[in-house]
């Protein structure tokens, strides 16, 4: 696990809800507190679809929700704060999180992985920074680890 405060927040921003880089991941949860609070669940709500519809995911990807999270947030003032929880499927065992928090004009990316099984082994989650890291470069985001 490692945070990374992200130092051109608006280039990271427009990453986020105008691009596509994001839209794979899938939408656990968020907090946004602009002139009320919000709380958005992404789990998907099963009983809303039929056999018609198929099989659904657990989770609501990214690129279905961050127009509703737009939504919230669009206006000339920053939202007070923000926190976006997205996850990918890693292999065998390994989920790859992602937590994204804005706060008093800091925005924070942490990494973090989840096992199903009980191991020692980093491997995966040196990986995942790693790549994380990687993947903020590859799309011009400056940042510096904590």
């Amino acid at each position: 696990m490692i945070a990374l405060r992200v130092t051109d927040i608006k280039k990271f921003m427009s990453l986020l809800f105008g691009g596509t880089a994001f839209d794979n991941f899938y939408f656990v949860e968020g907090d946004v507190s602009v002139a009320v609070d919000y709380h958005i669940d992404g789990k998907i709500n099963k009983a809303f679809f039929t056999e018609e519809d198929g099989e659904q995911e657990d989770f609501q990807s990214w690129g279905q929700t961050k127009a509703i999270v737009t939504q919230m947030i669009k206006g000339k003032k920053l939202p007070v704060a923000m926190k976006i929880v997205l996850k990918k499927a890693g292999q065998g065992d390994l989920t790859y999180l992602l937590n994204i928090r804005f706060d008093n004009n800091n925005l924070l990316v942490v990494t973090g992985i989840s096992h199903t099984v009980f191991t020692l082994d980093k491997t995966g989650e040196k990986e995942w920074d790693e790549n994380m890291c990687g993947f903020l470069k590859r799309n011009g985001i400056d940042f510096e680890e904590m």
